[in-house]
């Protein structure tokens, strides 16, 4: 049985519960899956983790388009040692009125620069060929989205992998609480639809 876990919302600027949700999300039709979701102690092999997965981990081929969860601002890209090219960007403050920073790592080709403001559903980057380039992608083609609060700018010192973008990388922020279509709903992003401030949608494309 999954874990339910709850989620808390702002309605007219109150604090109010939403429905508890399970841990594995409702994947709608053409959605690719998530090999690892979040709070899972499974990784992108089926083994066992050292500790609770803090962002969702989604497989594709070579070329597989990465797009903006939200609107936002690219607040740095890097290459990292482990993480291997990473793309985080400002999505403003999600429904609940909390920042929402993302953090899109094991990725191949990145197209966006610091600073470069970004549309919902915009390409940032494509997977590439690297699985077995950089240690963190543990030789499984995926992208980990995770989702924090706030960006570790500045001096990194010696922090690596998620810690080294989001402060708060090792307590990240469910997304499944924050998609367009309601908590637990992934949403597929469509370019004919407008999507209520502070909501996401799936950092893939679906078929």
């Amino acid at each position: 049985m999954h874990k339910l876990l709850p989620a808390i919302a702002l309605v007219a600027g109150v604090a109010v519960a939403l429905p508890a949700i399970a841990q594995s999300p409702r994947l709608p039709s053409g959605a690719p899956k998530i090999i690892s979701d979040f709070h899972s102690r499974l990784g992108v092999k089926g083994k066992r983790r050292s500790s609770k997965h803090q962002g969702i981990d989604i497989p594709g081929p070579v070329g597989q388009p990465i797009i903006a969860a939200a609107p936002g601002v690219v607040v740095e890209t890097d290459i990292g040692t482990c993480w291997g090219p990473t793309v985080v960007i400002n999505h403003g403050k999600g429904k609940d009125g909390k920042p929402l920073i993302a953090a899109y790592g094991h990725v191949g080709d990145i197209l966006v620069r610091p600073g470069d403001r970004v549309a919902r559903g915009q390409l940032i980057a494509r997977l590439s060929n690297n699985q077995n380039r950089f240690r963190c992608i543990s030789g499984v083609r995926h992208l980990h989205f995770q989702l924090g609060r706030k960006h570790r700018s500045g001096s990194k010192g010696s922090y690596w992998g998620h810690v080294k973008y989001l402060v708060d990388g090792k307590k990240g922020v469910n997304p499944h609480l924050y998609w367009a279509d309601g908590p637990g709903n992934v949403t597929c992003f469509s370019k004919s639809k407008r999507y209520p401030a502070g909501t996401l949608t799936y950092p893939v494309p679906c078929r």
